[in-house]
């Protein structure tokens, strides 16, 4: 049983097996935490049977004082050494009886408690947490967009894609929702339907990310044509007049050509990316591999 585990996990934390060979001579303070644990495991049934009788809080309140009474008058008993163990198992015990008074988690403690399985990969975990929510709540994005994932790495792309679509939908330009999705429909050989989410993301955003994104999966498609009008469109949009420019896409599209054995081309959008940004390491050691000298001279003004 659960109780008895955690009781016994307490006791062998503070006193030996062998409670003959406690450090306390006297095995008061054995005695005392052995004493608390009950009193904890006694907490956790009584909880489990408030629970199962489905009892309102102030009628399991009322029963769980009178349960644990004797246990209480039991620790109450100690003396002042021994008093600190036994109240620090009593703390943790009634804890533990606050918990049966405890109703579902609230949307908001779901949706945390998902996203932080989500964060640290617990899938199944993540998508426990979420369904309550999209089932009670539908159009919290939040939770579909957690739900969309977890699914998606739980391998039900169909589910996913469900999800992620009407994440999509209740926060439209969530760049974060818009490349789960696309990486869906990726996944489910849908490149027309991909294509076309990052096109319209990328003209009504205005910003560079959706296109790159794109041109991306169109190298993983061996689309040479539409990574480089991708890449293309990114370098047009990213004028620094919202935000500061970034070495992204002229690098992006640098590889590209590399890739595609043109280098003076390639070397041109690297000295663009070096203009933005000397300090990128990544532009700094292609232009090395170019054989490109790194002076004054080397950067050049961005633009198509």
């Amino acid at each position: 049983m659960r109780a008895e585990r955690t009781s016994g996990s307490l006791v062998s934390a503070l006193c030996p097996k062998n409670q003959s060979k406690c450090e306390d001579p006297s095995g008061s303070r054995c005695s005392a935490v052995a004493m608390g644990s009950q009193f904890g495991s006694l907490a956790v049934i009584t909880a489990t049977t408030v629970h199962s009788r489905a009892m309102d809080c102030q009628t399991s309140l009322r029963w769980i004082a009178t349960t644990l009474t004797v246990a209480t008058d039991r620790l109450v008993a100690f003396t002042a050494r021994t008093r600190i163990h036994g109240s620090l198992a009593a703390a943790a015990a009634f804890t533990l009886m606050l918990g049966a008074c405890q109703g579902p988690p609230s949307t908001e403690q779901s949706i945390e408690r998902g996203n932080h399985y989500l964060e640290f990969g617990k899938w199944q975990e993540a998508a426990d947490a979420f369904q309550p929510v999209i089932k009670n709540s539908p159009g919290k994005w939040e939770a579909e967009y957690g739900y969309g994932v977890a699914m998606a790495n739980l391998g039900d792309l169909v589910t996913a894609r469900r999800c992620l679509e009407t994440a999509n939908d209740e926060s439209p330009g969530n760049m974060k929702v818009i490349e789960s999705l696309a990486d869906v429909m990726f996944r489910q050989n849908d490149t027309s339907a991909m294509y076309q989410l990052l096109r319209g993301a990328g003209a009504s955003l205005g910003t560079p990310d959706p296109w790159i994104t794109l041109g991306l999966y169109a190298i993983r498609l061996k689309d040479n044509d539409s990574a480089q009008q991708a890449f293309a469109a990114a370098i047009e949009v990213d004028s620094g007049a919202v935000r500061p420019r970034t070495t992204e896409p002229y690098y992006q599209m640098a590889m590209l050509q590399l890739s595609l054995g043109r280098k003076d081309e390639a070397v041109r959008r690297l000295r663009q990316a070096y203009g933005i940004s000397a300090s990128d390491p990544r532009v700094v050691q292609a232009l090395q591999g170019q054989g490109v000298a790194i002076d004054a001279a080397t950067a050049l003004p961005p633009g198509l």
